[in-house]
């Protein structure tokens, strides 16, 4: 199947139904091992290689795209022609979608752990730099266009 978003593929009979569905499938495989990939590497906190990932997965995430277009388009030429594949496309398609769920939680704690050292972080930062003076420093500042100056020679000695 050629990946051209401007034709539109109409499925017609069972070979065609089976080229497609075995090409689904292998795109589906691909896509299934760079974020098995990825989600390993996030795991380990090695973040280096997912830049490398990306174009490829970028290129997969196109082609697939595509692909699913023409399934919504074909639906029941190919449970027509190929409801055994189909039938197995799907639960490729369900393991796949597991796998996205797994990814995004190991996205979702490594975001979460940063998060978490930059609050520490900042309260450290924040804490060192508070002034140290007399009282409760965790009081409000006075508001300095409140204050006036009760006489003339208290203004002029501050």
């Amino acid at each position: 199947m050629q990946n051209n978003p401007n034709q539109t593929s109409h499925i017609q009979n069972r070979n065609q139904a089976m080229i497609f569905c075995t090409d689904m499938h292998e795109i589906l495989a691909k896509l299934q091992d760079i974020l098995s990939q990825e989600t390993a590497r996030l795991r380990a906190n090695d973040l280096t290689v997912l830049a490398e990932l990306h174009e490829e997965k970028t290129q997969l995430i196109e082609t697939y795209s595509y692909f699913a277009n023409i399934f919504k388009g074909n639906r029941q030429s190919l449970s027509k022609y190929a409801p055994d594949k189909i039938t197995k496309l799907r639960l490729v398609i369900d393991r796949f979608q597991e796998s996205l769920r797994r990814n995004h939680v190991a996205i979702d704690a490594q975001q979460q752990v940063a998060l978490g050292i930059m609050e520490t972080i900042t309260k450290h930062v924040e804490n060192k730099q508070r002034p140290i003076t007399y009282g409760n420093p965790l009081a409000p500042k006075a508001n300095p266009r409140h204050m006036r100056a009760t006489s003339l020679t208290l203004n002029v000695s501050i």
